[in-house]
Parts: C-alpha cells; structure tokens; sequence
C-alpha cells in the first residue's frame, strides 16, 4: 500500500515537474500583475505593525485536536544544515513531555529528537539534485508515510525546504494532522502561481521576514512573523569589541561571493578587480574573505591563486567580528549579505546571472522589485543592488563602492537607513516564538 502511495506522488511530481515549462510560458502575460500584487504587499507592509499571533493564527489554533497519546507528539524535519539548525533550537526550547520524532542529521539527535531518516546529511537542490537522489527522497517519504500510519503525530512542522516539505505536508493533510511550514518559502519572488497547492498543503506558515506575512494573508494562507533567526544567532555570538576595533583600525574591504562553487566562481574575480580599484586609491586598506564553511576552503584559495589574489586574507570561522568591522561590503546576495547588514556595514548586494535561463527568470520571473533582504525589508533602496549578465555590471558596483567607500555623507545616509532594517526585524527570540506556538497548540493550558 505505502509502495503505491510512493510510486503515485513520484509519478505525480513527475509530471508537475514535466510542465514546468508550460506553466512559466501561462505565467508571463500575468507577470505584471503579480509584480503589482508584490509591489502592494510590500508598501502596505512597510507602514504596518505586527498583527497580534492570536488574530494572525487563529485559523492554525482552531484545527487543535484531543492529542492521541500519553504524551503530546511532534514531527519535525529538515532537509538541510540551516534549516536542521532552526529545527533543533525549536526542540530544546520545549518542554520535555513533548515527545518530538523527527528527519534530519545529528544536529537534532543531539537536542533530544528522535531522527528516523537523515534527511538533511543528504540535503538535495535543484532539479538534478534531486532526480541524483531520488531513491534517497523516495526511501524518506516511505518512511514518512508508515509513521503517519503507526505512530501519527499531534502537529508536523516542517523548517524550509519546500519541494519535499510540501508534498509531505499534502501527506499529513490528507490523514487529518494539522500542518506548520516554519520558514515560509519565497514564492511571492519566484512562482507566485504556486500558492494555491501551498495552501491547501499547510495550515500556517512563519514567517521571517516581516512583508512575507501580508502576502501569505493576502492568499488565505495563515502567517505570522517570528522574526529572523539572524538575530538569534548575533544574540548569541556577538563579536568581541575588542577584535572588533581591531578590524576597524585598518579600513577594511570584505568579500562575500557567496557559498556554492557557481557563486564563487562568478562572483569572486569582479569582487577582486574592484578591490583592486580601490587599493589604487587607497593602498593601506586591508582586503578580507571570511568564510564560515571550511569544506571550500581550498576552492576559496584556488580561485584566489588563478586569480591574483594574494593581497586578499583569508580567514575561517564566524563572519561577525569581520562584519561588524568591515568598512565596506561587497556580498552575494542572499542571507550573508543581510547578515552585514545587521551588523551595520555599508553593503553593495551584487548577483552575476549565468546563463540563458537565469537572466531570462531574472528579467520576466522575479515579482519584487528588489533582490536584497534590507531593501525588501524597508520597502525602497536603502543598499545598492547590482544583479546582471555580462562583466560590464561590475563597473556600476566600483561606482557605488567608491562612493560608499570615500563619500562621508554617503555612508552616513546607509548607516541611518541600516538602523532602520534592524529596527523593522524587531527584537530577537524567533526560536522562543515559535516554541510558544508549538507548545501552546500541543499543550492544554494546565500542562503548560
């Protein structure tokens, strides 16, 4: 029986994966007014305060259900590192007579969980990505679906990882288990026309961003901002002042070209040749390539070496202290560039598109206006942003960091509008939030 509910959500992914391209093709005469939609969401979002979680979730509460066991029964799973990371922080803060099973890799087994498939020491992008794994993911999901039969939790939560964790969260439904998405997927940039399937799989999504609510509601979807987990983790790991004021007394340039091979290989040589321009100007600054994942370590010092970046440091371990020090910041797009933000250095967000297929998404796909965090946060450009094809963009970023670099009323306004973003993320505790949510759905209030 289980064979045969595997072999027809595969047959059915198949399939949805298969038109694809027929589904972009019916998306693009809509794509202008999926952009308007984003644009609305986003300026709405932008002068409102965070909605209660009572008014925000009601919808998600109401589906509590008497718990089936002795003792109240989470399922959790995460697909990937980071996402294990929210996941196993969210099991030590609660309670010990909730009784978590879960997918995932050490990280959870070591907060207490007990893990039926590592999922996430497997952790799987892309289409060829997965079609590489697909009897792994075909092994997990059997899995799955035999605990849903003989051991059902009370609630799923599911942290990121939407390609699986949506059919997962379809699987629950269809057994009557409520559904929480932790880390709500990025479907009003990419993929807007995905929300209906999204919200018949899930009961509530949380979100960490604060604009991502409004469009989650906007689509019936129940959302509530938890706040990001950056903030956490800076919480957790402030840098030291003192290597801090190190950092600083040497004005200091800091690369991020990214974390995958492709991003680094793109983006790394134009990062050098600006660097380059400013050392012309300025020969004392000092050029820093901090790194938080040692397995591209030697990738990181190749690249280097081919090309001609001995002047560049390169440095192991935590990004803050380099950050929080930086006098500029030149990084890829994505979740290291918010980082820099939040530590209040002037950031350029650079993404080099590679390849027919990325520069055409980019140009007709993308519904938001912007692709960095801080300016989606804020609702306007409050860094620059440089997202091309060809090497002739690289010279629009040079422009922007030798303004931010030697303009002092330039970097004064990215300094005042950075304090903004962090004040929009609110306070730290994202974790604590959704433990709350967890344990107020599974608990009865004596119990709690």
């Amino acid at each position: 029986m289980i064979a045969l509910q595997v072999l027809l959500v595969l047959l059915r992914e198949l399939l949805r994966t298969a038109t694809v391209p027929l589904r972009l093709l019916a998306y693009l005469p809509f794509r202008h007014h999926w952009r308007k939609v984003a644009r609305e969401v986003l300026d709405a979002a932008s002068h409102q305060a965070p909605a209660d979680v009572d008014s925000e979730l009601a919808a998600f509460f109401a589906h509590r259900q008497p718990r089936r066991g002795e003792r109240a029964h989470l399922f959790v799973s995460a697909g990937e590192a980071s996402g294990e990371l929210h996941a196993a922080n969210l099991v030590r803060a609660l309670p010990a007579t909730v009784r978590t099973t879960a997918f995932g890799g050490h990280q959870l087994t070591d907060a207490g969980a007990d893990v039926r498939y590592q999922l996430s020491e497997h952790a799987v992008m892309g289409v060829v990505g997965v079609l590489k794994q697909l009897p792994l993911i075909l092994r997990a999901f059997a899995t799955y679906l035999r605990l849903l039969r003989t051991d059902p939790p009370d609630l799923v939560v599911l942290v990121d990882y939407p390609g699986l964790h949506v059919v997962m969260a379809k699987a629950a439904k269809r057994r009557g288990i409520p559904v929480l998405h932790y880390v709500a997927p990025q479907y009003w940039a990419w993929g807007p026309w995905r929300m209906r399937r999204y919200r018949r799989a899930v009961d509530a999504t949380l979100t960490i961003l604060p604009f991502e609510t409004a469009f989650f509601r906007r689509f019936a979807v129940p959302a509530s901002y938890i706040g990001h987990p950056l903030l956490d983790e800076m919480a957790a790991n402030p840098p030291d002042p003192a290597a801090v004021a190190a950092v600083r007394a040497t004005r200091t340039l800091v690369l991020m070209p990214g974390s995958r091979r492709a991003e680094i290989e793109a983006n790394l040589p134009g990062m050098l040749n600006i660097a380059r321009a400013l050392r012309a100007r300025e020969p004392a600054l000092r050029v820093v390539l901090p790194h938080k994942n040692p397995r591209r370590t030697a990738l990181l010092r190749e690249q280097l070496r081919i090309h001609d970046g001995a002047f560049v440091e390169h440095h192991e371990g935590q990004l803050g202290t380099w950050l929080a020090g930086a006098h500029l910041v030149l990084a890829k797009s994505g979740t290291g560039s918010l980082e820099a933000c939040l530590h209040s250095a002037p950031t350029i967000v650079v993404y080099r598109l590679r390849g027919l297929l990325s520069t055409l998404g980019y140009h007709n796909i993308l519904s938001v206006p912007w692709i960095a965090g801080a300016n989606l946060i804020a609702g306007r450009t409050v860094v620059p942003e440089h997202c091309f094809a060809g090497d002739d963009g690289w010279q629009r970023v040079q422009a922007d960091a030798e303004l931010l670099w030697f303009d002092v009323n330039a970097r004064a306004r990215a300094l005042a509008d950075l304090a903004e973003v962090r004040a929009r993320l609110g306070a730290p505790g994202a974790t604590a939030r959704v433990a709350r949510i967890v344990e107020r759905f599974l608990l009865p209030p004596s119990s709690r």
